[in-house]
């Protein structure tokens, strides 16, 4: 069986409606993400534990 490949991107301030595969209309030119977007999966449900990425960068290196 072929494992999948996993990309996680932690960003301070960035909003859903930014990266342009979500919002067309979007200011922020995204070409890179939305390669990626187009080649493989958009999650559009995910939760946060605070409103900057520090507690969840500390949870994903400590797997705490």
């Amino acid at each position: 069986m072929k494992k999948p490949n996993v990309i996680i991107i932690l960003a301070d301030d960035l909003g859903y409606g930014d990266v342009s595969c979500f919002n067309p209309e979007s200011k922020i030119r995204t070409e890179n993400l939305d390669a990626l977007a187009a080649e493989g999966m958009k999650f559009t449900d995910s939760h946060a534990t605070s409103a900057v990425c520090t507690p969840s960068r500390y949870g994903l290196l400590t797997g705490r």
